[in-house]
């Protein structure tokens, strides 16, 4: 019921601590490349690949003479350090206000930087689908780019795919439908039989997901019923359901043992079959300059999709502290991201296009 005046003028409300997230959705592709970030360090993020035989050699019999010449087989790859930026704003009044700790429930500059942590990784999200093209080539290098095989994006790492075929990721047009055939077709193209170069991650948002589980037979379809579906966390492959209480775990079906996940950050009518040893993310950490100093992704001011994220201790989140502006009374801030994502082996990715039914 509604109290009256004599009761609400006598009597306070009780204000949960934590803000309940209520706009961000699922972010799994982001979530597992940062949370198992690598350091970058100096200009860019460069490596030798091999990107073809010599043909050098070949049989020989007795006395035969051998020839011999150098091995040209080699070029390096270069990835160049990104940055995404998200503010920070909070008003000097209410900061003095939220300030007293027999009225405070919850910090209002902790909450403020942590919304804007959360907001930032969902960015970061979508760009990671992204080919890094967009604002004017200023976004991260996302699996637009790398699961591609000239077809959006002519180079990766700074090299022609076109001059290196090697470079070309296997992408199949799907003819409008999944079957359990094409994921077949998909997974050996890119995979030689070993567990190196087997996919790790199949992610597409729901709707191949759910096409999928159409394929599945009756038996299996009830074997998730009963036992709960599997879960897959920032790391390693997929367990089953309570198996990841206390971390994030995302909702997984399974095809040839490989976790298939939804993110609804995922391009529409894909289907992403990636080899996760194959595509780092690396971030730099900027080590004081201007006062930016490192900072952990820590939410426990929000209950939401990134509440219980772990991070790797090099992803490439940077804070520059409350500045006080000279015509404001207020905090202003900035989160920065320097880093950006890497594959040296795209050939072992695979990607379906076009997925709309069975």
């Amino acid at each position: 019921m509604e109290f009256g005046e004599k009761l609400t003028a006598l009597t306070q409300s009780a204000l949960l601590p934590k803000v309940v997230d209520n706009v961000l959705n699922s972010n799994v592709l982001a979530c597992r490349f940062i949370g198992n970030a690598m350091q970058g360090k100096g200009k860019y993020i460069e490596k030798a690949i091999k990107y073809e035989n010599s043909g050098a050699a070949g049989s020989f019999s007795g006395l035969d003479s051998f020839t011999a010449s150098e091995l040209d087989t080699k070029t390096v790859l270069t990835y160049h350090m990104r940055g995404v930026r998200i503010p920070v704003a909070v008003s000097g009044m209410a900061a003095v206000a939220n300030a007293v700790k027999e009225t405070q429930v919850t910090d209002l500059v902790v909450n403020s930087l942590e919304e804007s942590e959360a907001e930032l990784v969902d960015e970061i999200g979508t760009q990671i689908y992204g080919d890094g093209t967009g604002n004017s080539d200023k976004d991260l290098i996302g699996i637009g780019a790398i699961v591609d095989d000239g077809t959006d994006v002519d180079s990766i790492g700074g090299k022609s795919r076109t001059d290196y075929s090697v470079l070309n990721a296997v992408r199949t047009a799907s003819g409008g439908t999944v079957s359990l055939a094409k994921l077949a077709t998909l997974y050996s193209a890119i995979s030689s039989g070993t567990a190196m170069t087997a996919p790790s991650l199949i992610v597409s948002n729901e709707t191949p997901w759910d096409l999928y589980e159409q394929l599945l037979t009756p038996s299996v379809r009830e074997n998730y019923s009963m036992l709960g579906y599997y879960s897959v966390g920032r790391t390693g492959g997929a367990t089953r359901g309570d198996a990841l209480s206390g971390t994030q775990g995302f909702v997984a079906v399974s095809y040839k043992g490989v976790p298939w996940v939804r993110d609804e950050k995922a391009t529409a009518q894909n289907i992403f079959m990636l080899n996760e040893k194959h595509i780092d993310f690396y971030g730099w950490d900027a080590k004081g300059v201007f006062g930016y100093k490192k900072i952990g992704f820590t939410q426990k001011t929000q209950e939401g999709v990134y509440a219980e994220a772990p991070m790797s201790a090099f992803t490439g989140f940077n804070w520059s502290g409350y500045r006080a502006p000279t015509n404001q009374f207020a905090g202003i801030a900035d989160v920065v991201l320097l880093g950006n994502l890497t594959s040296w082996q795209p050939r072992r990715q695979g990607r379906m296009t076009g997925v709309t039914g069975v």
